[in-house]
């Protein structure tokens, strides 16, 4: 089938439908799991240290790659080649959350709860493997920045709706009714990729070149390009954590840090989001990293000059470095997912190789976090900007030509 005739526009934009109802799903396990379980958790009198056991269930984000040749090199020809498992996976991923849903949240179960909430991260992060791969496969020279737009935005979404939509409703439906609220959007979404027929891009020719990993390292400026997927979320993943801390210890309380930088980060990297979006419709990715990064610069100097001026660190001034943060994290975002994707697209193992670039990205900001929380507590919090700021360096460094 000719790829341009794929894309008419009502085709194109149901596509874009599904896309986007595809990474919606997929970041509801994780608003599930990091923000709105160890909640339910802790008001049904679960004890702290099993609930700090909850974030293992991220894992499989990271390692996701490991089993994304075996989601490149088997599918059923008659269902499609990438619907073979989104299909399945997006039942298994309705099942496992109707199952926690009726489970009681007690200490006595929450080993079993444990284990169903990291199996339902590892169908996510399955389901999260294929939808990539779809969205390589489809996407055009004139979509694909569109795509990754509604890539972050959907999975932003997503944990919005499993976090602080479930917290939400919680207080009004109780904690099954507001579970399974996820599972009808689950079946919608189930019944949407039903009626929608894949296109046949002849994945059969490929049956003689399966997916590798090892594959990946072969390819021209692989390492490259791996070396700064890690390292570019390095450095807003450090400033969000500090900025936590430092809010923390100027009086806020933990529900107004949740607000500013939970729901109100959320929404301002949706929004950065949308402007990376509409600027990457004239300009290149490469040119809206830098615009991202121009943005965490700023706001690092403005930390350091309020480091030293404690007494305006208040909400106004909040509000305004959360704004700059979420704007310049979404803009980032988009702009190394555009350019990642890009680079699988132009390869035999699409899903494989975006995996690849997906495990290390999350690798980084857990890094980030881990460490910018380690030099504040051994230093200050400006040596941890510091740190940010070197990174920032290095990286405008590694894409001044481009």
């Amino acid at each position: 089938m000719d790829y341009k005739t794929i894309f008419a526009d009502k085709q194109k934009n149901y596509f874009l439908f599904i896309i986007a109802q595809l990474y919606i799903i997929q970041g509801i396990p994780v608003g599930l799991a990091f923000d709105a379980y160890p909640i339910l958790l802790r008001d049904s009198g679960v004890s702290l240290a099993v609930i700090a056991m909850i974030p293992l269930a991220g894992l499989p984000w990271v390692i996701k790659f490991i089993w994304a040749p075996l989601v490149e090199n088997h599918w059923i020809t008659k269902i499609g080649y990438r619907k073979s498992w989104l299909l399945p996976m997006q039942c298994l991923l309705a099942i496992l959350i109707t199952i926690i849903a009726f489970t009681p949240f007690t200490s006595e179960t929450t080993t079993y709860l444990l284990i169903v909430i990291i199996f339902s991260c590892i169908v996510s992060a399955t389901l999260d493997i294929a939808t990539d791969g779809l969205a390589a496969d489809l996407s055009q020279n004139n979509t694909i920045s569109q795509i990754n737009s509604i890539q972050v935005m959907g999975n932003i979404t997503g944990m919005l709706i499993g976090g602080a939509g479930v917290t939400v409703c919680y207080d009004y439906l109780g904690k099954t009714y507001s579970i399974l609220l996820l599972v009808v959007i689950i079946f919608v979404s189930i019944i949407q990729l039903t009626i929608w027929t894949e296109p046949n891009l002849g994945h059969n020719s490929r049956s003689n070149s399966r997916a590798r990993i090892h594959n990946f390292f072969k390819r021209k400026n692989a390492n490259h390009m791996l070396l700064l997927a890690i390292m570019i979320p390095f450095a807003g993943s450090v400033i969000l954590t500090t900025t936590k801390f430092i809010l923390l210890d100027h009086g806020f309380s933990v529900s107004d840090v949740g607000i500013y930088t939970g729901i109100g980060g959320y929404l301002t990297m949706l929004l950065g989001c949308a402007i990376a979006a509409y600027l990457l419709k004239t300009k290149h990715p490469y040119q809206t990293l830098k615009l991202g990064f121009s943005l965490l610069f700023f706001l690092i100097l403005l930390w350091c000059l309020l480091y030293y001026m404690p007494g305006y660190i208040n909400p106004m001034t909040t509000t305004i470095m959360m704004t700059i943060l979420g704007i310049g994290i979404g803009t980032i975002n988009v702009s190394i997912y555009t350019i990642t994707m890009i680079f699988a697209k132009q390869g035999k193992q699409t899903a494989t190789d975006y995996a690849i670039f997906q495990s290390s990205l999350l690798f980084s900001e857990i890094i980030g976090s881990s460490i910018s929380m380690t030099i504040a507590d051994y230093f200050n919090y400006l040596i941890a900007f510091l740190l940010a700021l070197i990174s920032i360096i290095v990286i405008n460094l590694m894409i001044r030509n481009k």
